[in-house]
């Protein structure tokens, strides 16, 4: 390019709009060019972190600080990426605003005598100058934008770059937490109000672990281990809310067929009831007056007593039928409310209402079960963290476990780690 006018006379002392517009495409070719070979690089130490046929002593470390290297490398492409794009279209704008102000400074030079003529090319260049400034600012926070983005942490790369970093500790919190879940789910069987803690203790496992997998310390198979019970929790508190509807709707027809047996056990007793009555009328003293009321009322009870008794919503369950639900003694309570009332009324409850109750109980014991199952199941079959830091501090052997599990594990749903300093 050509180098910038000197001499800015009558419309300014020096060049209002400096800048070499191929230099700075010059330097976007070389970062653009430092991007790519950075990619290259990030591909090859992709392919060396995931390379498990790599062997020897150091192989695991070598694998790690490849994959470390990588995210560093790739974060660093990017900066020099972005930045790449934003200086070549600062170049384009630069050459316009330069090119509008060059036509002022020849209008104003050719016509110099004129003062219309000056000051119509003194606005020209104001028009210039502005486009310039404000473009140069535009690129300046865009460049600045793309270094904070591209290569300085988040507060998430920042926890993610903890995990890593801490990796074997986390683990070993989030196992000992998950064992203190897999206790209170045993108290709970005794102790009601447990499931809660139980609920709690799993979504901080289940965080603690994505943040591990997406620090490349763990797989998406740990994570839906540790996720199971917690969704079949979930599961479950909506296959109560099932439950709960279907109780009510139970409970609203087993009451209006319990009033249409007390109708049909009056009408049944109506000739008893019409002698009972005159002989009350006609009796002479109180003896006889009270042994005709002792009849009338147990005839009452018992129409009563075959008309039966609608159960409450949630009757308190016993100690049994709580543990049989593994301590959640309100679907314990729900459930027996039901059965009370379908065992009753069972020909007056719609078939829809049955059914639906049915599908919520099974929904919510098979969840609970459910997630019981895979919780002990994974400690039981798999390698355990705590068990091992017990075991190691002890001198004593670590707990059996199945190497099949252990591998599959281990090989499914494995991440690169994110790129985090």
């Amino acid at each position: 390019m050509p180098r910038r006018p000197v001499d800015w006379s009558p419309l300014a002392e020096s060049d209002p709009t400096p800048g070499d517009p191929e230099a700075i495409r010059t330097e976007a070719k070389r970062l653009s060019s430092i991007a790519e070979t950075l990619a290259r690089q990030v591909t090859k130490l992709r392919q060396l972190g995931s390379d498990d046929n790599i062997e020897g002593k150091y192989a695991n470390s070598l694998r790690d600080e490849a994959d470390d290297l990588g995210g560093r490398l790739d974060k660093t492409r990017g900066r020099y990426e972005k930045v790449s794009g934003r200086l070549r279209t600062w170049a384009d704008k630069m050459e316009h605003a330069q090119e509008l102000a060059d036509k002022a400074r020849k209008k104003a030079q050719a016509d110099e005598k004129d003062e219309g003529a000056v000051e119509a090319a003194k606005k020209q260049l104001s028009t210039a100058v502005s486009y310039y400034g404000t473009h140069a600012a535009i690129a300046r926070e865009h460049i600045l934008e793309a270094i904070d983005d591209a290569v300085e942490d988040s507060a998430w790369d920042d926890l993610i770059g903890w995990a890593k970093k801490h990796a074997d500790g986390f683990k070993l919190f989030l196992d000992v937490l998950s064992w203190i879940g897999t206790a209170a789910a045993i108290a709970a069987i005794f102790i009601p109000g447990l499931n809660f803690l139980v609920i709690g203790l799993g979504a901080v496992v289940v965080a603690g672990r994505y943040l591990l997998v997406k620090a490349g310390e763990a797989t998406w198979a740990d994570l839906a281990f540790d996720a199971f019970g917690l969704l079949t929790m979930g599961l479950g508190r909506g296959a109560m809310l099932g439950l709960k509807a279907a109780g009510k709707s139970t409970r609203a027809a087993s009451t209006v067929h319990r009033v249409s047996k007390l109708k049909d056990g009056l009408l049944a007793t109506k000739s008893v009831r019409n002698q009972l009555a005159n002989r009350l009328a006609g009796a002479t003293d109180d003896t006889a007056k009270a042994a005709v009321r002792h009849e009338m009322t147990a005839l009452r009870k018992g129409i009563a007593g075959r008309a039966g008794r609608v159960a409450e919503e949630s009757p308190p369950p016993g100690r049994w039928a709580t543990a049989v639900h593994l301590g959640d003694s309100e679907l314990a309570s729900l459930r027996q409310g039901i059965k009370a009332n379908k065992q009753l009324y069972g020909d007056g409850i719609p078939h829809g209402t049955k059914l639906g109750g049915d599908t919520a109980y099974g929904a919510a014991v098979g969840s609970t079960y459910g997630g019981t199952a895979v919780d002990w199941g994974d400690k039981l079959l798999g390698d355990n963290d705590t068990m091992n830091y017990a075991s190691d501090g002890l001198g004593a052997p670590h707990k059996p476990s199945w190497n099949a599990y252990n591998d599959f594990k281990a090989s499914h749903g494995s991440t690169q780690a994110s790129s985090t300093w």
